[in-house]
């Protein structure tokens, strides 16, 4: 499948640190939450914690007002019938908490010779400390960190190498450029792999967006994590969350 991106290798604009990303200023603009599942000829919602059942999980999507619009501007650069597909956005601290356990058990078992503080530190690379905190938020519970994917006018999500949340090198954004950059020996599938995980790439960071390196699927606009790759003064969101009406106090 042929697209603009396709020989345009990706690049990591600097060294991402989750301690720098944290030292950035936060100025909250109070940018409302809205749901991102009322566009589905150009964006599909399918919140996977909430179909897992994940406890906390929620079943919409909910983004910054900007960041949707800055969504729709990246699946309008996508090939024609192609759509973004939302994974993950907005998570309340209950579902980060609960991920962050859930990992830190599963690398226990993986890893038993590794020290708590050893092991939270790895988890920490995939899963962000839950933090609701104003100075410190966890990128999703700013609504400023969506995870995607694509998927092609037949219904099939794109060949991206790893499954989404997948705790891996391979999810590493650009793992398939350095074994193009070695000239290591790539199957078919691990070039279809590289040239789509391009496409997302491409098209998200044209309409603003900057990705985590360690995650092909996590892009951030807005937060510390973006405030950060792109050099601004401060993150324009902190935390946050949606308005319900009938919500209790």
């Amino acid at each position: 499948m042929k697209h603009p991106y396709k020989d345009m290798p990706i690049y990591s604009a600097r060294a991402f640190s989750w301690e720098e990303s944290k030292a950035m200023p936060v100025e909250e603009n109070g940018e409302e939450l809205v749901p991102a599942s009322l566009v589905p000829e150009k964006i599909l919602v399918r919140p996977l914690y909430y179909i897992h059942g994940i406890e906390g999980a929620i079943p919409e999507c909910y983004v910054r007002r900007t960041v949707l619009s800055r969504l729709l501007k990246a699946a309008d650069l996508l090939p024609q019938g192609f759509r973004l597909v939302l994974l993950d956005a907005w998570r309340p601290k209950a579902l980060q908490t609960s991920l962050f356990q859930k990992f830190r058990s599963e690398l226990r078992e993986r890893m038993p010779l590794l020290d708590d503080q050893e092991i939270t530190a790895l988890a920490s690379q995939f899963v962000a400390l839950p933090s609701a905190q104003s100075i410190s938020p966890s990128p999703h519970i700013t609504g400023g960190a969506v995870d995607l994917t694509i998927v092609d006018d037949s219904g099939i999500c794109l060949e991206m190498g790893t499954e989404f949340d997948t705790t891996t090198e391979k999810s590493g954004t650009v793992y398939y450029e350095k074994k193009a950059e070695a000239k290591e020996k790539m199957s078919a599938e691990d070039m279809e792999a590289m040239y789509n995980r391009r496409l997302l790439f491409g098209v998200m960071t044209k309409a603003g967006f900057t990705n985590y390196p360690d995650e092909w699927w996590h892009y951030d606009y807005g937060n510390q994590n973006w405030a950060l790759l792109k050099g601004e003064k401060e993150a324009l969101y902190g935390v946050s969350e949606p308005f319900f009406r009938w919500q209790s106090s």
